[in-house]
């Protein structure tokens, strides 16, 4: 029967660190069919057969298991059938499987993974055009986009560095000479878009990819390298030390929730009962915090940020960095199985911290900030070489934040404009100085804490200002919330027409802060006889300038300078500093995705 086999050209890509011996094979079968309740017959099944210079093995049966439509504890059945293809050949390995997955005790004694750069070796050559491509952003915070995926015939003119070099990429298709890739680095997995094939033109197929993946690269795509790039995790041990962690927990969503769910979580115990969504939610909110890392062995302790509560403990391994503990409930209470199983009846169950080890599901980051350890591969933003020119770029001294006190000030019921000493007085009387028109939008349906509109030589700009006020600090802490906001009003830059009339209407009237009614008018200035016509035309501009920008008495740009001279003398930024970094970085590009410029605007 196996002369029948007809799949896709797509399978897993190891290297072989430890031999695999027929005896090695054939309990990997009784495993596989144990793990599935097979009781009949084999359709096929092979064992390291020569070919060539490789040798493969196959097996196929048919099982059953509860429909993914029905609850997990159902009597009812439906037939399954499988296939697990083995092919070995120069020291790796390639695995081509369907409804059939290979145990993770085989996989973690006889496989290491293929390293990421050389999948890209292999894939990503100079010639590759870019058509599709999923990437993850290198930052924990809970306000920046973690992933996104982009589409087109040639991204290489349509994606710039600008917003791109804080993402590390996961998945990727090329095409180079007709021939369509793709390729997801950080498990090893290729597939190639072809007509189905048989048992010779799969070997084939895993032998042409294995001799390229076993070269050393020479010839990688320049566009892949705007990317973060991939670097060994002992050089980076050698050179950091791993200060914040937190679990890619969109990951975990996908698997458990997605279109193509594979697992359930259920609650430890002898009676498992899977997790209801309200208990997902909170255990989803749970693992979004980020932990410090602390201690100078080789396993440290993970804790909620300022508390000495342990709620992890990770490995440094030379190889990887491995989740060895999860501390807290309801995580550390949590168990996952597999959805093709009966609920409580996966042989392989096994515990959340083991499941999200097994999935490098971990990100670290370090003390050096152009590093980030993510899906089992660390990985370098080369663009914040040189000390940190290009994020300095991004903020703007301005004096007149040098003298506030607070952010909206005192009010008084005759008060007809902000105090001068307040973030929104130095807003109104210098940074949106130049914007003939200028509104405040603070409280109720707020997109900013003002909007600007300016026009210079025919070019129309549009200003959202976010104001956050605080004592001097390098940290993340108070940018959290402005970043949040200026991020979720993005799209409102566009001025939506079919909100706009609520939002002039609005704009009316005088400004009343809680318990504090003023005569300080919404509209602080407007050139505009109509001001709803005015937003209309700044819509329409076709060359509209559109600029989120945080004003904040919290940073100094002078003191971020020092921090940066710091770095470059050898000294490791505190890890407040490391996620400021960070954050800022993820706001910075979430403006670029938008067509909009973001912006700083701090103290000297």
């Amino acid at each position: 029967m196996i002369d029948d086999l007809a799949v896709a050209k797509a399978a897993s890509f190891f290297v072989v660190k430890k031999r695999i011996s027929a005896k090695a094979v054939e309990a990997l079968f009784v495993t596989l069919r144990a793990n599935y309740d097979v009781s009949a017959h084999n359709i096929f099944k092979h064992t390291r057969k020569v070919q060539g210079t490789a040798r493969w093995s196959a097996i196929c049966f048919t099982y059953q298991a509860p429909p993914s439509f029905l609850v997990s504890t159902t009597d009812v059945r439906e037939t399954l059938c499988g296939y697990l293809l083995l092919v070995e050949y120069q020291s790796h390995a390639a695995v081509f499987a369907s409804r059939i997955s290979l145990p993770t005790s085989f996989k973690t004694a006889h496989f290491s993974p293929v390293p990421v750069e050389r999948v890209e070796g292999a894939i990503a050559k100079g010639d590759a055009v870019f058509q599709r491509m999923r990437m993850r952003n290198m930052s924990v915070s809970q306000f920046a986009m973690r992933n996104k995926t982009l589409e087109a015939p040639n991204l290489a003119t349509v994606v710039g560095p600008a917003g791109s070099r804080r993402y590390a990429l996961q998945t990727y298709t090329v095409t180079v000479n007709g021939t369509h890739s793709t390729a997801t680095p950080n498990t090893g997995r290729i597939a190639v878009r072809s007509d189905r094939v048989g048992l010779d033109e799969l070997i084939d197929f895993a032998e042409d990819v294995l001799d390229a993946v076993r070269l050393d690269p020479v010839d990688v795509s320049s566009f892949i390298r705007s990317f973060a790039r991939p670097v060994s995790l002992p050089d980076a041990l050698n050179s950091s030390e791993p200060i914040t962690m937190a679990i890619d927990t969109s990951a975990l969503v996908d698997a458990v929730t997605g279109a193509e769910a594979t697992v359930r979580l259920i609650h430890a115990g002898d009676n498992p009962v899977e997790l209801t969504t309200a208990e997902l939610n909170a255990l989803i909110a749970q693992l979004d915090v980020p932990l410090d890392i602390v201690g100078d062995a080789r396993v440290r302790e993970a804790r909620v940020s300022g508390t000495n509560i342990e709620s992890a403990l990770i490995s440094l391994n030379k190889s990887r960095i491995s989740l060895r503990s999860l501390s807290l409930s309801p995580a550390a209470d949590v168990e996952v199985e597999s959805l093709s199983m009966p609920l409580g009846e996966d042989p392989e169950r096994r515990s959340l911290q083991r499941y999200l080890d097994e999935t490098d599901a971990l990100i670290v980051l370090f003390d050096d900030f152009q590093l980030a350890y993510i899906n089992g591969q660390v990985f370098r933003d080369e663009g914040m070489q040189g000390g940190g020119t290009a994020f300095l770029r991004y903020l703007h001294p301005n004096d007149a934040l040098s003298g506030v006190t607070s952010e909206k000030g005192n009010f008084a019921a005759a008060q007809v404009s902000f105090e001068a000493t307040s973030s929104f007085g130095a807003i109104v009387d210098h940074i949106a100085a130049a914007d003939e028109i200028l509104i405040c939008d603070d409280l109720g349906d707020e997109w900013a804490d003002f909007i600007g509109i300016r026009e210079n030589d025919g070019v129309t700009q549009v200003s959202f200002y976010h104001a956050k006020h605080g004592d001097l600090s390098l940290g993340a802490g108070p940018f959290h919330i402005a970043v949040s906001q200026a991020i979720k009003n993005l799209a409102n830059m566009s001025f939506p027409e079919e909100r706009m009339a609520a939002k002039v209407l609005g704009w009316g009237n005088t400004y009343n802060a809680p318990g504090h009614a003023t005569q300080i008018p919404r509209t602080i200035r407007s050139n505009a006889p109509d001001l709803l016509n005015a937003v209309a035309r700044a819509r329409n501009a076709p060359e509209a300038l559109r600029r989120a920008t945080i004003v904040t008495s919290s940073l100094s740009k002078q003191a971020v300078e020092q921090a940066f001279a710091e770095i470059q003398t050898g000294q490791p930024p505190p890890p407040s500093f490391v996620q400021l970094y960070w954050l800022l970085q993820s706001f910075f590009s979430a403006c670029t995705e938008v067509g909009a410029t973001g912006s700083i605007v701090c103290r000297p």
